[in-house]
């Protein structure tokens, strides 16, 4: 898959080239985005999303909880089928005229595809929407698919209602809503080392600015090293037992033995076990953790057995 990110090279790579794109910011990729974006991979053409590097509300709003990092985000598209991704900073085009959008979509990314969410705006301070868009489209040949919102119990599923269900733990949720597990991929970082102290040693991987932070709590995870994925027990929170600097997510791999510091690994959350609290002593704490691991399990065991993993 390849990945554009200065607006300035669109025309050059797209030459005598027609292609179906699908429009959107797309953090996280639910299932609504994914609506959208499965539109232009059924077509004969060159299946491209337009989206950007950053989230438009932290440029907008300025600050915004981020659902995935970019890494991640291309880790699914590819997956999905996507040829070309179009990721320009957000800075870059947000003083852009809705015509000059326009003129890029036909001229530059010689569109003959259109999708976009029913709600889709464009252009400086959103002037654009779908009904100038299907107007465009119809007077150049282009074809637009506009996607309705998608469900989940009966309500609109969003960017926005995914954070609010990771802060508050619902896991099953957020697995509904996203149509996979939610995941980060975070480089592994030394921490006090006290796990190793009980025999349980854990990876640490510290949460960076901006990202959402998961109800602080204890999950089980599929963490996956090498092409091989292992079942986790995921503490998401400050350690109140043995404090920590910042919020991090420390995870003890029961079925896994080596040095993984300095590796970026990406983590699944499964299910949330139980909150984050403090406790007496570090072997009172090993005991709850070793109880813990059977709930992950299970809970990892279920995981498998449906998606296939391995």
């Amino acid at each position: 898959m390849d990945v554009i990110r200065n607006t300035d090279e669109i025309k050059s790579y797209m030459y005598g080239r027609k292609t179906a794109v699908a429009l959107g910011a797309f953090d996280g990729l639910h299932i609504g985005h994914r609506a959208v974006i499965e539109k232009v991979l059924r077509q004969d053409l060159v299946p491209v999303v337009f989206t950007f590097r950053d989230n438009p509300a932290e440029t907008l709003a300025g600050a915004c909880r981020y659902l995935s990092t970019v890494e991640e985000r291309l880790r699914v598209l590819e997956s999905w089928g996507v040829k070309a991704v179009i990721m320009p900073d957000f800075s870059d085009i947000v003083g852009w005229s809705a015509e000059r959008f326009l003129y890029m979509l036909r001229s530059e990314l010689c569109a003959q595809v259109v999708s976009c969410g029913e709600d889709f705006s464009f252009g400086k301070k959103a002037a654009g929407n779908t009904a100038l868009l299907s107007a465009f489209c119809n007077e150049n040949g282009m074809e637009l698919q506009i996607t309705p919102a998608v469900l989940y119990r009966g309500e609109r599923v969003s960017s926005t209602r995914i954070r609010d269900a990771i802060e508050e733990g619902k896991i099953a949720e957020v697995t509904e809503m996203l149509g996979r597990p939610f995941s980060f991929e975070f480089e592994v970082v030394h921490g006090n080392h006290l796990g190793r102290t009980i025999g349980i040693p854990t990876i640490n991987q510290p949460f960076p600015d901006g990202f959402i932070l998961p109800r602080f709590g204890v999950y089980a995870s599929a963490v996956h090293v090498d092409g091989n994925i292992y079942c986790g027990v995921t503490n998401i929170g400050v350690k109140p037992t043995v404090g920590s600097e910042r919020a991090l997510s420390e995870t003890w791999l029961p079925d896994f033995s080596g040095d993984l510091y300095g590796k970026t690994l990406r983590l699944e959350l499964l299910g949330f076990i139980r909150d984050e609290r403090k406790f007496p002593s570090l072997e009172v704490l090993r005991g709850v953790i070793e109880e813990n691991a059977v709930t992950a399990r299970e809970i990892y065991g279920q995981y498998v057995n449906e998606s296939g993993a391995y």
